[in-house]
């Protein structure tokens, strides 16, 4: 079934998420495997200059992600690889290993990741992410932690709370700038975006992650957010610049939920997070809210684009649509 199709229909139904951890994006040749698959994620872009501490606190978040999961998650990338190693057990000393031997004055990157069988002959596309990049000292661009996991556990349940939980203990561990959570395309390579523009403009409550392409685009800007979703990260700079928290709540509450954490807030719109859905003018009114709640500091100044888009689009037209959608 068409992903567009099957996921508008699985909504309308209400027989629940699940099933969407099943379906994927493929290819214009069907056989070539998952474009994307669908998830939940979050991103977290930080802005410390204290390297070894930006170095210290995106480990701390993967083996966080890791103890999450622990049997699902079996897979490293040491930086500067192109292959990921299985390992078994805790893979704390496997990464401290692997950052020891790049400097701190380096940048550092890594993952950790975990497969699903979802019954494909081909597939590359592991719904268990975990990424960080800590630039290098001479870079002043953000850094980022980036993750995804399934809509739903092995009990047949939901993520949500796993997710909202994690986010906050994440924040806490992080410090981030700024960040956001929710439903997610999960991708193995940032082009495959190409194919996914169509579900974006359907689906509004689907966020892309693509920590690289933001943190380029905002350069020196670290106080402009990427975009809101079911949950959004603002730091205590940023909550102050739109007037405090007493303001935030008068403003957002009951529909949305506030969560403080030491270094900000996250923003929750609404009990659980929605996909929405253009073509039947489904706009999740909580997430409009946060949109336009936190408007004067979402950032728009785009010098090239935030994903890819097929041969004869405008990818900034494209870009600051998206951008703007729950507007």
């Amino acid at each position: 079934m068409e992903p567009n199709h099957a996921i508008a229909d699985l909504i309308q139904a209400n027989g629940g998420p699940c099933a969407i951890d099943k379906i994927h994006l493929p290819y214009e040749h069907a056989g070539s495997g998952p474009a994307a698959k669908f998830g939940l994620g979050a991103e977290l872009f930080l802005s410390d200059p204290d390297r070894a501490k930006l170095r210290e606190r995106s480990i701390e978040f993967l083996i966080d992600f890791w103890n999450m999961f622990p049997n699902r998650i079996n897979e490293f990338l040491p930086d500067g690889s192109r292959r990921t190693k299985k390992f078994r057990g805790d893979p704390r000393g496997l990464i401290l290993n692997d950052s020891a031997s790049h400097s701190m004055e380096d940048g550092y990157g890594t993952m950790l990741s975990g497969a699903v069988d979802i019954g494909l002959p081909k597939d590359d596309v592991d719904p268990y992410q975990a990424h960080v990049l800590a630039s290098r000292s001479s870079d002043p661009r953000l850094s980022f932690v980036s993750a995804t996991m399934p809509i739903c556990n092995d009990e047949n349940g939901t993520n949500f709370d796993t997710l909202l939980s994690a986010v906050i203990r994440w924040c806490e561990i992080c410090q981030p700038a700024h960040g956001s959570a929710g439903f997610t395309f999960i991708f193995s390579m940032s082009q495959n975006t190409i194919y996914a523009l169509q579900m974006m403009k359907r689906f509004p409550g689907f966020n892309v992650q693509n920590g690289v392409d933001f943190t380029r685009e905002a350069n020196l800007i670290h106080n402009r957010i990427k975009c809101v979703n079911w949950l959004t990260v603002l730091s205590n700079d940023l909550v102050n610049e739109l007037g405090g928290k007493d303001w935030m709540v008068s403003a957002l509450e009951p529909a949305s939920r506030i969560h403080e954490y030491a270094g900000g807030v996250v923003i929750q719109a609404g009990a659980n997070p929605q996909l929405g859905d253009t073509w039947r003018n489904d706009i999740p009114e909580a997430y409009r809210l946060v949109a336009r709640y936190t408007k004067a500091v979402r950032f728009e100044d785009y010098s090239n684009y935030l994903f890819r888009v097929r041969a004869g689009l405008d990818r900034m037209e494209e870009t600051l649509a998206w951008v703007r959608r729950f507007d």
